[in-house]
Order: C-alpha cells, then structure tokens, then sequence
C-alpha cells in the first residue's frame, strides 16, 4: 500500500500554514509514503504517481474550486480531462469547493463543497491546529481501514470537540468547515488494510506489579518509534512495548530491569560535550550542556 501526497510550498500564507501541518500528517504515515512536494506539486508529476499505484492513498492540499484542483503555484492539478486517474484511489483533498462539483465524481473521495476556511496568525501557530487536526482525521481513520462513513464522522466529531474547548481564538469557522465535509461513494465502503504495524503502546512496571500505561508510542522513520516518559519517581523499572499490527494481532516485548535515581535538586544539567572520556587536541573547545528546570 502507497500514501501519495500533493503538497505545494510557494510564496502563500495559506499553502505555507498547509504544507507545514500536512508534513505533520506525513510524519504519522504507516504505509510507504511518496511525498510531491513544492515543484513536485503539479500536474506531471501527480498523474505519473496515480499511475504507477491505480489504488493509491490519496491525500491533496492546495487551493481549487468546484472544477479543479491545484498545487504549487496554484498549477491545476486534477480537472475533469484527468480526474478518471484517481477512480481506484481513495482521495481526499483539503481544498475550497472541489467537492462541490469535480471532487463528486471520485468514486471514494472526501473534500469540501464549499470554502475551507481556517485562522492564521502564524504557520505554526495553535490558531490553524483545529482545523488541519479535525481534517487530518479522514486520512488517519483511512490508514485504519475504517469505513468512508466512520472517516466522515471521526473527522466532523474531531472538529466538534475543537470548538468545544475554551480556547484558543479563532474557532468561529470550524462548524463550517464540518458542515461543508461530505465523502462520495458507499459509505460503508472501506480501503483494503494498511499491512504493518498500527500502534505500539508502552509501559512501565515495578518489580512483579501491574504494567501501568505511559502512552502511545510515535512512529519516525525506519520504523522508529518513541515516547517522553516522566518517571514518577526512583525505584526498578522494566519497560514493556505491546505492538499492534493491521489484523489486531499484538506482540509484547519486555526489557530487562532498570534502576532509575532521581536527583534531589530540580535543576538538570546533562553534559554534551565532553563528556569525559575524550582524548581533546585543540586548543579550544565548544562546551555543550543540557540544563533543564524539571519540578
């Protein structure tokens, strides 16, 4: 199974807010993952990758309207003269209106009928995070084999929640952005399983007691997965890791025991560089710490 993406970056507040939350999105991704980014981001490019893998996941962000979707530098990529490329993918488009006319004819596809909007201060900013976190939900519940109708409602629920909490500002827009979220097809439809691992959960353990749950591991590369884990306080631990693949299986691994000592003082201070044990030739050096206040 492939993740495609579509992700533009040029001079736009707008693309620039889109392709850095989008990237976050990519970070999570289980499946092999081609990434069209910047230049990449355009008609060529995308029609070649649909190509080469017919029943892609598919997931698009760019600017459009109810006759096409666009990319870097508001290019077109998809219009009525390509759009049968993508009728074995499931796609979803983060875009204005593409679902109001082009986007319906994708025989699994999501998107919005009307304008997307969302608040923007900054890329990075908490303003955007609603919006692009309640949208990513559709292609997060996809990597899951959910059901179109169960993508639908995850991502609309999400948006619901977000305008629940107290804060922050700028949250006027999300039911509109949740009302204007529709899915084609069957929505009891659902894309074939993601192979592989699905989750890896971990925990921690004293002596013969019960695991206590630390957290929801995050995946990286190369299969690579991690967690910050606050240790409660100085005693023997061991660590043990359940994984959970596509099917439900799981497999538990546990390590061996550890002893943690936590300083007395809430002041850290974490040697770099050296950290002893060098063989130093120059003259100078660049002395490196890490200093943290931890309460």
């Amino acid at each position: 199974m492939r993740s495609i993406f579509s992700r533009p970056d040029w001079n736009d507040q707008a693309t620039k807010a889109g392709t850095y939350w989008t990237k976050l999105l990519e970070d999570k991704c289980p499946t092999e993952l081609l990434d069209l980014y910047a230049a990449l981001a355009v008609r060529a490019p995308n029609e070649a990758a649909i190509k080469e893998t017919p029943d892609a996941l598919y997931y698009g962000f760019g600017h459009g309207n109810s006759n096409l979707f666009t990319g870097q530098n508001q290019a077109t990529v998809i219009d009525a003269s390509n759009v049968a490329l993508w009728n074995k993918s499931w796609v979803h488009l983060l875009s204005c209106s593409v679902f109001a006319g082009l986007g319906l004819k994708f025989p699994h596809g999501s998107g919005y009928n009307r304008t997307f909007y969302f608040y923007l201060s900054g890329t990075t900013d908490g303003y955007a995070e609603p919006y692009f976190d309640s949208d990513q939900q559709v292609q997060i519940e996809r990597w899951k084999g959910k059901t179109m109708g169960e993508q639908i409602k995850t991502a609309k629920d999400k948006f619901t929640w977000w305008y629940s909490q107290p804060g922050p500002a700028g949250k006027d827009y999300l039911p509109w952005d949740r009302d204007s979220l529709i899915g084609t097809g069957d929505p009891n439809d659902r894309p074939a399983p993601v192979k592989g691992i699905v989750k890896v959960d971990a925990y921690y353990r004293v002596g013969d007691g019960t695991p206590v749950l630390i957290g929801a591991m995050t995946k990286g590369d190369a299969d690579a997965w991690t967690l910050a884990w606050r240790i409660p306080q100085s005693d023997a631990y061991k660590i043990q890791y359940v994984a959970t693949d596509h099917e439900g299986n799981t497999r538990t691994v546990e390590t061996g025991e550890f002893h943690v000592d936590l300083p007395e003082s809430p002041i850290e201070i974490i040697p770099v560089y050296p950290k002893g044990g060098e063989y130093i030739t120059t003259r100078s050096v660049v002395l490196g710490i890490t200093a943290r206040y931890v309460e």
